[in-house]
Parts: C-alpha cells; sequence; structure tokens
C-alpha cells in the first residue's frame, strides 16, 4: 500500500459546549510545562467495525462529547501566549477532522502498517492557529475507526493525555463524568515559571540521514527470557521491570551499534521520564494535569561493562535514587531539583560529539486501551513515526508485553534490526 487515499470530511475548530467563565480566561502554565519541547503527544486508537453504530452517529456522538469534555479541560480549546508564558483561555476551539479512508482497516493493519502511513491519521495542523489539541476521526471502508489525538508538550505530558483521552471516553459512552477531574491549577500555583539561565534546548531536525521509525514487539515470553538472563549473571540483583529489562536492551544494542561505527567504545548516556505523580506528599498532585515529569540520566563509561545486566543496574539505581530523592524533598526542594535536571539534560544534549546521547519514555501501564468511546475498547492503540532519534515503550494490548518504537537515523535503524539480540527478542517484529 503505496499511500492513504484520505478524504476529509469535516474540518472546524470545535468550541466547548458551555463557554469558559470569565474568571478562567487565563491560565499560567507551571515551571515544568515552561521547558517541554515544540512538539505534540500524539496517540492513535484503533477500532474493529461495530454493527451497533453507523459512521454518522459515531461521529455526531464524539462531537458533542468532544464538546463537553472540553468544558473540563478548557485550556485546551484555548492559545498559547509565549511572551508572558500563559493561555489564553477564550474557547478558540480545538482542530476537529473527520475524514473517509478508502480502504479496509484489515487490509491496511496486515502484518503491520507502514509506519509513515500512521501520520496520515493525524490532523495536520495550522501553524498559523496552533491549537493545543487536533482530534482527527477517520472512517475505514469496513466501518474501523482510527482517532488520533495530539496535545502540545507545553499542556500536557502523556499522563495527561491519556487522561483526557480516558474522560472522553467515559463522557461519549455513559454522558457523565466518572467523578472529581484533578486541575490544570495545582502545578502553576506550586511550581510557577522562573527565569532560566543558560540555553533552552530544541529537538534536532530530521534532516540527512533521514529519521525512520520502526516498532518492535517484545512478548511475554521474551520479557521472560530477558529477566531470567539477567537473574542468572547477577545474583545480587532485584528482579527488575519489565520496562527496565526491554530498555536496558534496545541501550546495549544502540551502545553496540555506536562501538563499531566510531571503531572504540564511548561513553553513553539514557535520558528518560520519571513521572513525579505519586512520589510527593501531596495527594492532590497525584493525579495533577499539566507536564510533571523529571528528566533523568543514566551514564555508562567507555571503559565500564557493556553486559545487559550493567544497564539495567544503571537505569535500575538512576529510578530509584531520584525517586528516593523526591521522596525526602519538600515542595520548595522539588522547583531547584527539576532545574538542576534540566540543566543537566540541556548539557548532555550538547555533548553529542563526545559521547552517545539517547532519549526514551515509557507510556506503559497508562490506561490507553480503557478507552471506550461506546462501541468497545480499541484492538490496538499505535505511536507514530518521530523526526528526532527517540524510543517509546508502550504495553501490548493483553499487557504483558512491550511494544518499543524506535526512530534512528536510517544507517543506524539498519544495524538496529539486523542486531542478533534483537532477533533473538523480536519474533514479532514488524516494520
Amino acid at each position: 500500500m503505496a499511500k492513504l487515499e484520505i478524504q476529509i470530511q469535516i474540518r472546524k475548530m470545535l468550541k466547548p459546549s458551555t463557554p469558559t467563565p470569565n474568571h478562567l480566561r487565563s491560565h499560567n502554565i507551571s515551571l515544568f510545562d515552561q521547558v517541554a519541547p515544540p512538539v505534540y503527544v500524539t496517540i492513535l486508537l484503533h477500532y474493529l467495525p461495530c454493527s451497533e453504530w453507523n459512521s454518522e452517529e459515531i461521529t455526531d456522538k464524539l462531537q458533542k462529547s468532544l464538546a463537553e469534555t472540553l468544558t473540563k479541560f478548557y485550556p485546551l480549546a484555548g492559545r498559547f501566549r509565549k511572551d508572558d508564558l500563559s493561555i489564553r483561555c477564550n474557547d478558540e476551539g480545538v482542530d476537529y477532522v473527520e475524514t473517509k479512508v478508502n480502504t479496509n482497516l484489515a487490509e491496511f493493519l496486515h502484518e503491520g502498517p507502514k509506519i509513515e502511513l500512521l501520520d496520515d491519521l493525524l490532523p495536520k495542523t495550522d501553524m498559523l492557529s496552533v491549537p493545543l489539541l487536533g482530534v482527527q476521526v477517520n472512517i475505514f471502508n469496513c466501518g474501523g475507526l482510527v482517532m488520533g489525538v495530539q496535545i502540545l508538550h507545553i499542556l500536557a505530558d502523556a499522563f495527561t493525555l491519556a487522561t483526557f483521552v480516558k474522560e472522553w471516553a467515559q463522557i461519549s459512552q455513559t454522558g457523565t463524568t466518572k467523578g472529581c477531574l484533578s486541575s490544570f491549577d495545582f502545578l502553576p500555583s506550586l511550581f510557577p515559571t522562573k527565569v532560566l539561565s543558560g540555553h533552552q534546548y530544541s529537538l534536532p531536525s530530521s534532516g540527512d540521514p533521514e529519521i525512520v521509525t520502526r516498532r518492535f514487539v517484545f512478548d511475554a515470553l521474551a520479557i521472560a527470557k530477558l529477566k531470567d538472563r539477567i537473574g542468572a549473571s547477577d545474583h545480587t540483583f532485584t528482579r527488575p521491570t519489565r520496562v527496565a529489562v526491554v530498555m536496558s536492551l534496545i541501550w546495549k544494542v544502540l551502545v553496540g551499534i555506536s562501538s563499531a561505527k566510531h571503531g572504540h567504545s564511548r561513553d553513553s548516556s539514557l535520558l528518560f521520564p520519571i513521572n513525579l505523580r505519586g512520589k510527593l506528599n501531596l495527594p492532590s498532585l497525584e493525579y495533577a494535569l499539566g507536564n510533571f515529569i523529571v528528566l533523568v540520566h543514566a551514564t555508562l563509561k567507555a571503559n565500564q561493562s557493556k553486559e545487559l545486566n550493567d544497564f539495567v543496574n544503571m537505569i535500575g539505581n538512576t529510578s530509584r535514587d531520584i525517586s528516593v530523592d523526591i521522596g525526602k524533598a519538600s515542595i520548595n526542594g522539588i522547583a531547584p531539583m527539576f532545574v538542576n535536571c534540566d540543566a543537566e539534560f540541556v548539557n548532555k544534549l550538547g555533548q553529542k560529539d563526545e559521547m552517545d546521547i539517547y532519549l526514551s519514555s515509557s507510556w506503559c501501564r497508562l490506561p490507553w486501551y480503557e478507552a471506550d468511546f461506546g462501541w468497545g475498547k480499541p484492538f490496538w492503540v499505535s505511536n507514530v513515526s518521530k523526526t528526532f532519534e527517540i524510543f517509546c515503550l508502550m504495553d501490548t494490548k493483553n499487557g504483558d508485553g512491550i511494544e518499543a518504537w524506535v526512530s534512528l537515523k536510517e544507517n543506524d535503524m539498519a544495524e538496529f534490526e539486523k542486531d542478533p539480540e534483537i532477533l533473538t527478542f523480536c519474533p514479532l517484529l514488524q516494520k
């Protein structure tokens, strides 16, 4: 399938069903939002055809429930003001698109879709208006449906996107909300923006060589074998998580590719976010909306051992240490800790010529597969291609496996795909 034939049926700025009150018309972003990269956080929800609904009923229900959901997530219908780091909650609307896709969903997904074609299922944003939220509802010939949702990172991390999708699905299915939602206001009130010294990072563009994205599926058996391998090599090690072992294997393979390319080992850092929710002694922040993560780095020196358990230990120790520090810190101590971590992150990115820097993220354990809008839960939840180097981990539908969405330079991806360990632990390798 060379490309998708997509016809736009409806495109409009969809507004909240109830106007935002005047006293809520301005929203200051938080310190955590302030340093977020200028990209969209995106997700695709794939649904099989449902005989109980027709496409007109589905799209009408989605529009009405989205408008109702926006009254609770009202900043998403506003616009960002860079000059004073705030959101004008003016109900300008979100980018809403409905399309007709001239193929069957099963045919499109047969043996794994072309990753670059998934991008067409997301709205192409008009950068003149820069809506904070975009939704594209794609109806396939068979009646199957793929919903593409994207939120500007300046106001949301993956947790916030998942919370929004879950709430929208709840309203669509039942017409009511599940209870009290958290607020976008908690984090800005506790962690206001600051004047940050030094340059701020920006994500690299695609350029040449081209960045390509591939999906690698680690099933439950593969993950169990990886855990057994680590346990056999290090009897003192606490049994690691699924995320830790998969993240470690990918890092290990990338280090091997780098060593072969340069002819020698180099220092290597893996950068990954830690979700701060639930780690502070403030219950009100457990479900806080907005960005509430800190980027940390695990580093292996060129002369250190490069066995799999070494990578697992480094990731595990880094995660444990930062979690302990966060748990001990006062509210006033969190902001300086975050600023220091962000400065270290910027500093690491500036060392890419001297050492290897890898960026990763885990979206596991987020409730993507619970998003039932009234016609069943998604049979697949997917990521999309990226224009910068990163790997993102997501749960498989049954929850015991992991899909790794890896974005690398084309020549590095060619080596990654044929690496013996990747071929061993990814029997479900799909492009």
